[in-house]
């Protein structure tokens, strides 16, 4: 059967003063999101935290003024419950003071998402996110040609940006400067896992970006293929399981896409049935899997993690420790909880574990059926509609799933904001072609 799925022109009124003043707080605000680590390391905590109060102001100025009301009543009930659990966690927390700073970075980030859903439309977040990568990605290059041919070595960052005691030996350096020796590069990210999630997450906007014609064909061919070089040189484990997950997910979408209801479920059954066989053999034979990707058979250390993170769940089941987010120093038990390599852990290194043992069984019987829910939706966005563009999030989504399993930074920054997305605009009716204004005058 014919694919259904073709380019969708969507034209937006770009010459408005509020347009423009929206739109470059969106960049401000996702590069935040996205980059936090580049900013801090630039500015510091300080300057990171002025621009952060600078932008909130900003957006809540902006949301409010805009009658918000018709995107909080999207919000599901669930993320409401979640959230209103992190806070109630304050109660019984064994870090009070902790949990009202985790909470409050939460509310700032759920209020940047509900910003996001409020002013922008699909296309017009796919066009917002798209030139954030580029320029993530084009400068991480950039610094990393800077420390190998100029340099030659590591580089510092601008600002101190430690929490707590200094990092040990090159953990306390931005970049190490191994872009033309085949090791692992960082970016402006500093941290090689954070940028291959950045760059697995380029290659589906770029590759979507490609395909509805959003830009220049050689603009979205050039930053996929940069991405595309970015993932590769990050070596990141996790992310490569997460591509696996995103290629496999639009695989199944593309074939789905236009079979009626029959036959599309029978899909499902067999890709489902497929990835729990792949899931058990990578578990059963993970000393040969991760031995050949060069990784240890704890996924780097993660067993230990994730065996202390277990044991601080068995002594509060229910309720758990208490919401933080990350582990901030001071925070008892979890302050020198884990040292790797000499290295000082601040999350669990999967978000299921973390969630699960900050907010107990509580909290991950509200989470897992919020994100299952916004998945189905997700789906049925991606396979009902007739344009790529609608590709793009459950791909996202999809890989953020399979990358937290080793990872916790759903719960933070770059991932929050884009489930809040997702979980948020999912329940959106989708709008009718937009025209511009200059359109409608003609």
């Amino acid at each position: 059967m014919k694919s259904l799925t073709r380019p969708t022109r969507v034209v937006v009124d770009q010459t408005s003063a509020a347009h423009r003043g929206e739109t470059y707080l969106a960049y401000l605000l996702l590069f935040i999101a996205l980059a936090g680590d580049a900013v801090r390391y630039t500015v510091g905590w300080y300057g990171w935290a002025a621009l952060v109060a600078i932008s909130v102001t900003l957006l809540a100025i902006d949301f409010f003024r805009n009658r918000p009301t018709q995107t909080l009543k999207r919000v599901p009930f669930l993320l409401w419950a979640f959230l209103g659990l992190m806070l109630l966690s304050a109660l019984w927390s064994n870090y009070q003071l902790f949990t009202l700073a985790g909470f409050g970075a939460q509310a700032i980030t759920t209020l940047s998402a509900l910003f996001l859903v409020s002013r922008f439309t699909w296309h017009e977040l796919l066009r917002l996110f798209s030139n954030t990568l580029r320029f993530i990605l084009v400068t991480s290059v950039l610094l990393e040609l800077y420390a190998a041919l100029v340099v030659r070595g590591p580089i510092a960052p601008l600002v101190t940006n430690f929490i707590g005691q200094p990092a040990q030996t090159g953990a306390a350096d931005w970049v190490q400067g191994h872009l033309l020796t085949g090791q692992r590069i960082q970016g402006i990210l500093g941290n090689a896992n954070l940028l291959g999630f950045i760059a697995l997450l380029g290659c589906i906007f770029f590759a979507v970006e490609y395909l509805i014609k959003n830009t220049s064909r050689w603009i979205s061919f050039g930053g996929f293929g940069l991405a595309l070089m970015c993932l590769f040189l990050s070596r990141s484990a996790s992310i490569m399981f997460a591509v696996i997950a995103v290629i496999a997910s639009a695989v199944v979408a593309l074939l789905a896409e236009g079979r009626n209801r029959e036959d599309r479920h029978r899909l499902y059954r067999v890709s489902w049935i497929g990835a729990f066989m792949a899931a058990f053999y990578v578990v059963q034979y993970r000393d040969f899997i991760f031995d050949f990707i060069g990784k240890a058979p704890d996924a780097s250390g993660r067993g230990h993690i994730w065996f202390e993170v277990a044991k601080l769940i068995s002594k509060r089941p229910v309720q758990g420790w208490g919401w933080i987010g990350y582990w901030l120093p001071g925070a008892k038990p979890l302050d020198h909880l884990v040292e790797v390599g000499g290295v000082q852990q601040y999350h669990a290194h999967n978000a299921y574990l973390d969630i699960t043992m900050q907010l107990g069984l509580i909290g991950i019987l509200l989470f897992v059926p919020l994100l299952v829910l916004t998945f189905v939706k997700l789906w049925q966005l991606a396979v009902r509609q007739t344009s790529p563009l609608y590709l793009w999030p459950i791909l996202v989504f999809a890989g953020i799933l399979v990358q937290n399993l080793t990872e916790s930074r759903m719960l933070v920054e770059n991932g929050w904001i884009l489930i809040c997305i997702f979980m948020i605009k999912v329940n959106e009716p989708l709008l009718p072609i937009r025209e511009s204004a200059a359109s409608d005058q003609s």
